[in-house]
Parts: C-alpha cells; sequence; structure tokens
C-alpha cells in the first residue's frame, strides 16, 4: 500500500511518480530542504551566493545556527566537489551549429537498419554498466584491417553518477579515440544507445552533467579544426542496445570491466577524465530519497496502522496499493473510499463511535454489536444481494470472499466500488454529514 498520511489520499488521476512514496510531513519538509541546498551547491563561481554557501559549510557556530547551516548540515559531502551548473546557458544563435551530425533514427528496426548499412571508416561504439552500486563506461573502436582499440573509465559509486553522466563520459572517450587516430581525412559514426545523451548537445547546457558536454563539444571542435573539412566527417547515431548488433555487444562486456575498476593509465585518458570527477547532483538526490523512503518504510512497520494494513497486504508500503486506485474506471469518491477502507478510517458506526459521532456501535440493519469493515463487506444480511456479485467476482478468480482478497487483489477495485456504491452507504447529500444518514437508516429499521 501506498504511505498515506493525515488522511490525505490519492485520487485516480494523481499523477505522483509510481516508484516513490508519499511521505509524512516531516521526511517532506527534509527532502526539500536538502534539495534546496544542494541546488545551492551547484552555483558557478560567479554566482552571488557561491562564496556565501560553502562558507556557511565549514564555518563554525559562535551562538546561533543560521538557516544556511542548518541546510548545509543536511549535506555530507563537501560542496567543492559538486558539479556546477553555468550562470548564464548556451548562445541561441549557436544552436544547431555542431561540429558533428546527430542521427536518432524512429525505432529500434530502423536503429538496427542504419547500423547494418553503416559505410563509415570507422565505427565506434560506446556502452556504460551499472553493477553492484558501482558505474563504468568503455568505447571500442573499430577499424578494418586494424585491430581493435578500447578505453575503460571506472566512475566510481552509483551514488554519486548518474547513467546520463556515463554516457557523456563514454562519448567523451569515443572522441579521444578518434582525434589519436593516425588518418586525418576519414568519415567517423558514433553508435550511442541513449537518446538523452544525443539531445543534450541542442539544450541550453545548464543542467547536471552537461560540463562534460561542454567539453565534448570542445574536443569535437579541436579534433575538427586538425582534419580536413571537405573529407573528414563525424557522426552521432542512437542504436538501441541488446538487439543483436556485434559492436554494441563488444562495447557492452568492455562497460562491465570498467564496472570492476578496469581502467586504463592515466595518460591513455582524455586530459579532463584525469583528474577526479565531480559528483552529480541528480545522484546525490536519488540516493537522499531513497533513504527517506527506507526510513518511512521502517518507520510505517512500527505504527500500529501499519501492522494491521501488513495484514491485508505485506507487501505494504509499495505500489501495488497506488496502481489499485490509480485505475482509470475509478472515481475519487471511490479511490478515496478504498483508501479509508485500508486505513481502517471509514465512517462506519465502530469508527464513528470513538469519536461521539454515533450512540451506539452498533449495525443500523441487523444489531450487531460492532458495525466493523468485516460486517460491512462480508457479514451484514441488509447487503446481501449486493454482496451476491461481489461473491460472484472472487468465484471467477478463485478465490474466496475475504477482507484480504478484497483489499489486496488488484482485480477486484472495481467490483468493491461498485459493492460500496450499490449499497448506497455512503452516499451523502451536499452538505450533509454522513452521521445523519446513520441516524436515519437506524430510524428506518426502528420503524419497520
Amino acid at each position: 500500500m501506498l504511505a498515506i498520511t493525515g488522511g490525505l489520499c490519492t485520487s485516480a488521476t494523481d499523477t505522483l511518480n509510481a516508484s516513490t512514496f508519499l511521505l509524512p510531513a516531516s521526511l517532506l519538509i527534509q527532502k526539500w530542504c536538502f534539495r534546496a541546498f544542494v541546488r545551492m551547491a551547484t552555483l558557478p563561481k560567479d554566482h552571488l551566493l557561491h562564496k556565501l554557501v560553502n562558507w556557511k559549510r565549514t564555518c563554525t557556530t559562535k551562538k546561533h545556527r543560521g538557516p544556511l547551516q542548518n541546510l548545509a548540515s543536511l549535506l555530507n559531502a563537501d560542496t567543492k566537489v559538486m558539479e556546477k551548473i553555468q550562470s548564464t546557458g548556451q548562445d541561441p544563435s549557436k544552436t544547431g551549429e555542431l561540429p558533428f551530425h546527430i542521427i536518432i533514427p524512429v525505432d529500434k528496426e530502423a536503429s538496427a537498419c542504419k547500423a547494418e548499412n553503416a559505410t563509415e571508416e570507422i565505427q565506434v561504439f560506446t556502452d556504460g554498466s551499472a553493477h553492484n552500486g558501482k558505474v563504468g563506461a568503455s568505447a571500442i573502436l573499430i577499424r578494418k584491417n586494424r585491430p581493435d582499440r578500447t578505453l575503460h573509465f571506472h566512475l566510481g559509486p552509483e551514488a554519486e553518477h548518474t547513467v546520463h553522466k556515463v554516457e557523456l563520459v563514454g562519448i567523451l572517450l569515443v572522441l579521444h579515440l578518434i582525434g589519436t587516430e593516425r588518418c586525418t581525412a576519414t568519415s567517423c559514426s558514433v553508435a550511442v544507445d541513449n537518446q538523452a545523451a544525443l539531445k543534450a548537445f541542442d539544450s541550453g547546457l545548464r543542467k547536471p552533467g552537461h560540463h562534460l558536454t561542454c567539453e565534448i563539444l570542445l574536443l569535437a571542435n579541436q579534433i575538427q579544426k586538425r582534419r580536413s573539412k571537405r573529407l573528414y566527417l563525424l557522426m552521432l547515431r542512437w542504436t538501441a542496445g541488446h538487439i543483436g548488433i556485434s559492436g554494441n555487444e563488444k562495447a557492452d562486456r568492455e562497460a562491465k570491466k570498467a564496472v570492476d575498476r578496469h581502467t586504463l593509465d592515466k595518460e591513455h585518458l582524455p586530459p579532463y577524465l584525469r583528474k577526479p570527477l565531480l559528483i552529480n547532483p541528480s545522484a546525490v538526490i536519488r540516493k537522499r530519497n531513497n533513504e527517506l523512503n527506507s526510513k518511512w518504510k521502517q518507520g510505517w512497520h512500527k505504527m500500529e496502522r501499519g501492522k494491521r494494513t501488513r495484514k491485508i497486504d505485506n507487501t505494504t508500503p509499495s505500489t501495488k496499493f497506488l496502481k489499485t486506485i490509480s485505475n482509470v474506471k475509478l472515481s475519487w469518491e471511490d479511490a478515496s473510499r478504498i483508501v479509508q477502507l485500508q486505513l481502517q478510517h471509514i465512517p462506519l458506526n465502530k469508527y464513528l463511535h470513538k469519536f461521539k459521532r454515533t450512540d451506539k456501535a452498533n449495525c443500523p440493519a441487523c444489531s450487531e454489536e460492532n458495525k466493523t469493515i468485516a460486517h460491512f463487506l462480508l457479514h451484514c444480511p441488509k447487503y446481501a444481494f449486493e454482496r451476491w456479485a461481489l461473491t460472484k467476482h472472487t468465484k471467477k478468480r478463485r478465490k474466496e470472499l475475504t477482507i484480504k482478497t478484497l483489499l489486496g487483489d488488484l482485480g477486484l477495485a472495481i467490483p468493491l466500488a461498485n459493492y460500496m456504491d450499490s449499497t448506497g452507504r455512503f452516499r451523502t447529500k451536499i452538505g450533509e454529514h454522513p452521521q445523519s444518514q446513520i441516524g436515519n437508516s437506524a430510524q428506518e429499521n426502528n420503524s419497520r
């Protein structure tokens, strides 16, 4: 079940990312404060706040800590090793003026066809890999009648680098291989299996990892000046991975070697990669979000509400419940009621009696002592006819009619919503509290 706090629930049209939890307010504040300071840590030297942010990170407190010092305490890493984002973006008039051509086929089939029919004299393939929390990149240059040339680079822990950054490092290795080739007049094609890395060259270059993009453009321009403009041609082409292209498969195997710290001597690498790489802020934020999600998950398991929901679905908190209530056929009201059933915070007499919203906890239809969720869904004789359709759906799925089945099976969300709607138990008029309906139901039963 998705972690829900303070009675807040998500509707069917909610656009929350399915890979994250809806954190409690305290953890959510920590998340956004951490995100804010990481963004300030990426400010370049020409920004007015750069010096102040770095000073607050290292200064000692004499009396009272200021807001920046409180934010700085959330970040364990040094701000000096964080990637910097430029204050000004790329000149719009130079957009599209690249020292190479970029080709992105429409689909995998077209990509495979382009790779098979490639006529360039030099073909270079690059790939990145992540394994056991570490990342690495590789590049392999293939030329007829000559041995293959390979470069490896181990970036470091996955908590400090992203896949996008790994792909850009691979392109930088590729250009270094091309620049060190002896032949100056030739055509080259570079196969990249990441479209985002190729599209970054036509952007404003003001995002994490774009310092590598700027270095790639600088190196490509230097190579172009040394080569003959009539005969030299450099092409960057998107090539889908894992579709049987031999060059891609070789690059993938070499990238896995790079993950295992297989890196050549520094003198064989591009000058930009001979010094330690800066930490990617997106990776730092991702690591922090994972820590907060793990912290909330552990706290949820210890809470009484979490223990109750785990009896229904032992995978909680997870994205399974979010998928259940995100069905496009569920209305906002239906999704909200299912959430209330999961949390056992639904306006039945037993729950309302705790807050003195009703005189008794008995069922108004059959005088059962406690009007519980199990009684409403499974046993109350008043809703036997409506329950027949719900029982029919569970039999089709070869399951028994239980609370765990009704609230833990994704396929029973619509029948469950139809059952609650058909009973009319939670229908209220505009401005009328559910308690008034309960009182009306009790009066009807007494008159009978």
